[in-house]
């Protein structure tokens, strides 16, 4: 996704059971997936990033950042139980300099590649993909490691030449299970939250990044990376690490 004439947008989805047996089987993260997906048509690629920034039982909030603007929600052609009521659209053009402070916040499917016991189709060893903080603990359950030191280095792995991390927390982890009713199988990761403090060094190569989004599963909230000035918007949102965030 290219830096040129991005957009950020604020949308509330209606997320509900629908009536067919379908929808009903399917889960909460697949029907916000289509919902936002809905927002721009019969496009070939995927020119967006989202997280859901609130959810209460009926309907969601996503912040969505794009190469184009979406829809407006009358245009959009979407079910009842999953569809935009509103929705707000501004030019995003945020100016980064060399050695500017920006505070984060940013969920991630965090994973490293490991090569299995099973053999494939050539006989060689399959290879898997493992949350990093659950491949550091399974090695060893008694790690001095905690899970902001281990997913702190992966996303210093992540804003490598582009920025300097100065601080990451985790505050949020859990699994999230994508599946649409009529398919035996679906999307199945681990999402964690990240928040923190960060130095830029390379400004241009940094809203590169933040354009394409960190990590995987971005289809399905994950990758965005959100910024706000140090101790303004994460020190509301988060209370309790106000002292460690001013």
């Amino acid at each position: 996704m290219s830096t040129d004439g991005l957009v950020l947008s604020c949308a509330r989805l209606q997320i509900r059971r629908g009536g067919g047996e379908s929808e009903r089987q399917s889960t909460a993260p697949y029907f916000v997936h289509q919902a936002v997906a809905d927002l721009f048509g019969d496009r070939g690629d995927r020119g967006y990033l989202y997280r859901v920034t609130a959810e209460w039982p009926g309907g969601r909030d996503v912040l969505i950042l794009s190469d184009a603007r979406p829809l407006d929600v009358s245009g959009v052609s979407s079910p009842n139980h999953r569809r935009a009521t509103r929705i707000e659209s501004r030019v995003y053009d945020p100016h980064v300099s060399a050695g500017q402070l920006l505070d984060y916040e940013v969920r991630v499917n965090a994973t490293q590649v490991r090569r299995g016991p099973d053999l494939d189709r050539k006989g060689k060893p399959r290879q898997h993909r493992h949350d990093v903080w659950e491949l550091v603990w399974q090695a060893d359950k008694q790690t001095p490691c905690t899970p902001h030191d281990v997913y702190g280095e992966w996303m210093k792995r992540q804003l490598s030449d582009v920025a300097e991390l100065l601080d990451t927390r985790v505050t949020e982890r859990g699994e999230v299970q994508a599946r649409r009713g009529d398919r035996a199988s679906g999307a199945r990761f681990v999402a964690t939250n990240l928040i923190g403090t960060l130095r830029v060094t390379d400004p241009e190569r940094f809203l590169e990044i933040v354009a394409q989004g960190i990590g995987r599963e971005k289809a399905f909230g994950c990758g965005l990376l959100c910024l706000s000035r140090p101790g303004t918007v994460l020190a509301r949102r988060y209370p309790e690490r106000a002292a460690e965030l001013l």
